[in-house]
């Protein structure tokens, strides 16, 4: 004996197939929640906002990106190590590759923070003990003051020439707490 499928049949099996479907597929869906800076074990930036104190000390990062001194973008990468204190000093050193060419270089500059977790810095870049580059970041600082992301907003060379680029940094806070607990 056949069964007969009748148009309204077809459409009910097809509502409650999809609604199968649809159902399973909400379990390989990742899940995708808003950063707050919250951390798993329960840190709230609302209870403990970001200070000068939360964000000074050693600090590492990774920059890339490109730079553009004329009608070509130059790709650019540096990795670096820099101190921030809690008066907003910042000293450090720099390896960095323009086009190809490295150079080393310090750091000496300035940092602010927000009760938000925002802030500003502005580097001074040095080859030599000269003056080559001054750069200003707009940074978000993460996981309770261990992390952070930037962008920078300006490069000035040292003859006042500014110099479009796009350039994001990701750094890392070092040595946080004793051995036991890294």
């Amino acid at each position: 004996m056949k069964y007969a499928t009748t148009g309204s049949n077809r459409v009910r099996i097809m509502v409650a197939t999809l609604a199968v479907v649809a159902t399973l597929c909400i379990g390989w869906v990742p899940r995708v929640h808003a950063q707050t800076g919250a951390s798993d074990v329960g840190d709230s930036l609302r209870n403990s906002p970001c200070s000068a104190a939360t964000v000074a000390g050693n600090w590492a990062y990774t920059e890339t990106g490109v730079v553009i001194p004329g009608t070509v973008a130059v790709p650019f990468a540096a990795v670096a190590r820099y101190t921030l204190d809690t008066d907003g000093n910042l000293a450090g050193t720099a390896t960095s590759s323009s086009g190809g060419t490295a150079a080393n270089v310090s750091l000496q500059g300035t940092g602010t923070v927000n009760d938000d977790c925002s802030g500003r810095l502005t580097v001074g870049v040095y080859a030599l003990g000269i003056l080559v580059r001054t750069a200003s970041f707009d940074v978000v600082y993460l996981s309770n003051g261990r992390e952070a992301r930037a962008i920078v907003t300006s490069l000035i060379l040292a003859n006042g020439t500014l110099v479009p680029s796009v350039l994001t940094i990701d750094a890392k806070k070092l040595f946080q707490g004793s051995p036991r607990k890294r």
